[in-house]
């Protein structure tokens, strides 16, 4: 189900013909489905969840979400003024990607169906291309027919670098007034370092 813009209220027979697919789920006759921006909040209704405005919109290349099955993080590309509300959720669905930003849903999974959607942008090719696993697992359900969903750890054989040396710059001094944005992401790199013990 693809993106765009908009309230997803708006595409009502859209979501009418998006019901009639997961009620033929329902009988055994079961389609993988992946939902992407629009499509993770027109699966969502559905569904029956619900879906709401954002405060100010989640936009940008560099928009970091947890994987709610893995509990891993990516940095995905966004653009959206609304959301999924989880709380809304029926019975067999749940989160499947979480904003870290703001706590905001972003993508849905079908507990035992393989219907899964993602709010972010994987397709996104002029941003990160953490997620573009997702295809991998639509593409592989299609393959072999799979009546249910699996999700895997993307970085199972995630090897730490053996780092010896880094090199910070920073921005130099700072007057009243200025911005220091360049200093806390160096601080924040020096906190981290220090985590690793280097």
């Amino acid at each position: 189900i693809s993106n765009g813009p908009g309230d997803p209220t708006m595409a009502k027979e859209t979501v009418e013909n998006l019901k009639e697919v997961l009620k033929r789920g329902e009988k055994g006759k079961v389609k993988p489905i992946f939902g992407i921006c629009l499509g993770n909040q027109l699966l969502a209704l559905a569904a029956g969840a619900k879906s709401g405005k954002l405060p100010f919109g989640n936009r940008g290349q560099n928009q970091p979400v947890v994987n709610r099955v893995t509990q891993e993080c990516f940095i995905t590309p966004q653009n959206h003024g609304y959301q999924v509300l989880d709380d809304t959720l029926p019975k067999g669905w749940s989160p499947l990607f979480t904003n870290i930003n703001d706590g905001s849903n972003e993508g849905i999974m079908h507990e035992s169906k393989p219907y899964f959607t993602a709010q972010f942008h994987p397709e996104a090719q002029g941003g990160p291309t953490d997620t573009e696993y997702l295809f991998n697992i639509f593409l592989e359900a299609i393959r072999t027919k799979s009546s249910t969903l699996h999700v895997p750890k993307v970085h199972q054989d995630h090897k730490k670098a053996n780092v010896k040396k880094v090199l910070l710059l920073g921005s130099g001094g700072l007057s009243i007034g200025q911005a220091g944005e360049f200093d806390y992401s160096g601080s924040q790199a020096i906190k981290a370092l220090k985590e690793e013990g280097k």
